[in-house]
Parts: C-alpha cells; structure tokens; sequence
C-alpha cells in the first residue's frame, strides 16, 4: 500500500512540475474584458511592472471605458470601441505566453484613442493575467494594455 502511496505522490508532483502552461482559454475567454488604460511599462518582466498611464484625463479615461474586447474559445473576437464595433482573430501560446491578434474588420472607421487601441490588439504579441486582469504588450513590451472584466 505505502508503495502505491509513494507512486501516486511522485506520479502527481511530476504532473505539477512539469505544467508551466497558462490555462489561455480560462484567461482569454472568460468574458468581456474591459480596458483599464494603457501603460509605458519600465519592466515588463516584474510583479509590478511600474507602468505609467497614458491617458489621464477625465475626457480621455471616459473614451478608454468604452473600449472592450470579448475573446471566444473558437478564436474569434468581437468588440466595442466609441462609435463602433469590430471582429478578428486570436490565438494565444500559454507556454511561452504569446498572443496573435489577426484579421481585425470594423464596422466604422475609429480615430484617437479607438484607433490607438485597435492598433495596439494587432500590434499585441505577449500577454499576462488570470481570469481577473490581463495585460498585452507589443513584441519590444516597453508598452501594455491592461484589462479587467467588465461590471456593468
């Protein structure tokens, strides 16, 4: 009996170890994902990537709240920005955490801080979060995008 004890210990320790996997379907498609705002980050690479935020303006933070994206487990997108919505594709790698966004089409066409956010989910190749926050930078991730579920 210990000897089986001792075979499913080890058995589910290696399971462990071994799955440095993100769960991506349970981070992307957890539902509508609202935009936070958009950071400069010092160190990606940090807990607390010191990031600064881009807009800080009452005008601003009210278009940025309107910015949203929901990611379905088929790898289709959708999403709102002021004025419109949009449709694309996404893939995403929860091993070495790289995302794709692809084949964006929209329904008008965006400016200012829309158009800064489309550009950006295109331009968006590495990810961090869970199913509370999520955060995408560009391939040089000296910038991000951060979300977190929308409440309303």
């Amino acid at each position: 009996m210990s000897k089986q004890l001792a075979l499913f210990v080890l058995m589910t320790l290696s399971l462990v170890a071994c799955n440095n996997d993100d769960n991506t379907n349970e981070i992307f498609d957890s539902g509508v994902w609202r935009v936070v705002n958009f950071f400069g980050a010092n160190e990606w690479s940090s807990q607390n990537d010191g990031g600064r935020p881009v807009f800080t303006t009452d005008a601003d933070l009210k278009v940025v709240q309107q910015l949203s994206v929901t990611f379905h487990d088929d790898g289709s997108l959708q999403g709102s920005f002021v004025g419109g919505t949009f449709a694309g594709k996404w893939s995403a790698n929860g091993k070495d955490r790289t995302v794709s966004v692809t084949n964006i089409s929209t329904n008008d066409s965006p400016s200012g801080i829309s158009l800064t956010f489309l550009n950006a989910l295109k331009e968006a190749a590495h990810y961090k979060g869970d199913s509370n926050y999520l955060k995408l930078a560009p391939d040089d991730r000296n910038s991000y995008i951060q979300f977190t579920h929308r409440t309303d």
